[in-house]
């Protein structure tokens, strides 16, 4: 199932499915590509623009002229108005709970009455979407399973009015996470996945169900040890899945990671030489556009990797 988060709180009309920007945001660069996901071989546009230091921090932008002027760049040379963004991973908060669903009551207003005990923003200030994975009957009526993504609304907002004064037409946005999973997953691929987006500074490790990102750690790294900052973070994310995820027989099946070529292919290597990694392997960020055997991208492999987040946004879904 894909997770479009937050297209409700600015819905195109309905009839309104163009061909779109995937655009995405980082303390460094925004990237952006262009291609028409409906189109079996569709040509390719993308860009990579660097912010200035401190322009966005931590994922929230600081300054707005800086990120507007290089979202007016990709609008002058792109050939779409239309865009898709994802939220970066340090402004979203992804967990799974249960509520309970009675006759008459509203699923959204149970999912809203827990959101203060799983995130640490006032309700009020705060907007969310979620997916319903499981229901189950009890004696007082049903439960529900549901992932929830919320994030502070005045940050969802500094993008979308940037977006706006960059002259885009935002048709929605998508957690950074979420996105990098419809990028590297298709349909079929069910069961749970592990995917790493490597960074040189920030390494999220992301738990997927059946195509939907349910769990997600997001880690700054410093200094010169990548390999034990992440593998302390990756041993308490494994732990913490095989309690609250893993049932039974089922297990992460396999392990795919993305982000910056040079980080990327580092954490392959360090998660080959651990004993409960099954199947880990750089990703293919075009599996939901074309048979990568069949056809060649206008992009090297290597660069490729980076651009899961923005292509997610692009394959996203507006319903």
């Amino acid at each position: 199932m894909k997770f479009g988060f937050l297209i409700k709180h600015f819905p195109p009309e309905k009839f309104l499915d163009p061909p779109r920007i995937g655009i995405s945001f980082s303390d460094s660069n925004i990237k952006a590509i262009f291609f028409d996901k409906e189109t079996k071989n569709p040509q390719l546009q993308s860009a990579i623009l660097s912010l200035e230091k401190g322009a966005i921090v931590n994922g929230s932008i600081s300054d707005m002229n800086e990120v507007v002027k290089k979202l007016s760049v990709i609008k002058r040379d792109f050939k779409s108005p239309f865009a898709f963004f994802t939220l970066p991973d340090e402004l979203a908060y992804v967990f799974t709970t249960t509520v309970a669903v009675a006759s008459g009551s509203s699923a959204t207003e149970s999912v809203a009455f827990i959101i203060e005990e799983n995130v640490p923003t006032a309700l009020v200030d705060t907007v969310f979407d979620f997916v319903p994975t499981e229901i189950k009957k009890t004696e007082n009526g049903y439960d529900a399973e549901v992932v929830v993504v919320a994030s502070l609304k005045k940050e969802v907002n500094k993008f979308l009015e940037a977006m706006r004064l960059g002259g885009f037409e935002p048709l929605g946005c998508i957690h950074e996470s979420q996105a990098i999973a419809n990028s590297l997953l298709t349909e079929k691929e069910l069961g749970l996945i592990c995917i790493v987006h490597a960074r040189e500074n920030r390494i999220g490790i992301y738990l997927v169900k059946d195509g939907l990102v349910v769990f997600s750690t997001l880690r700054s790294v410093t200094g010169d040890d990548y390999k034990k900052q992440f593998l302390d973070e990756y041993k308490k994310f494994f732990e913490y899945c095989n309690k609250n995820y893993v049932e039974g027989d089922e297990l992460i099946k396999s392990t795919l990671v993305c982000g910056d070529f040079q980080y990327a292919k580092r954490v392959v290597e360090i998660l080959a030489d651990q004993n409960n990694v099954k199947d880990v392997k750089l990703s293919n960020v075009w599996a939901d556009v074309f048979e990568i055997d069949k056809h060649l991208p206008g992009m090297p492999y290597e660069q490729s990797l980076s651009f899961a987040g923005p292509i997610g946004a692009v394959l996203s879904e507006i319903e």
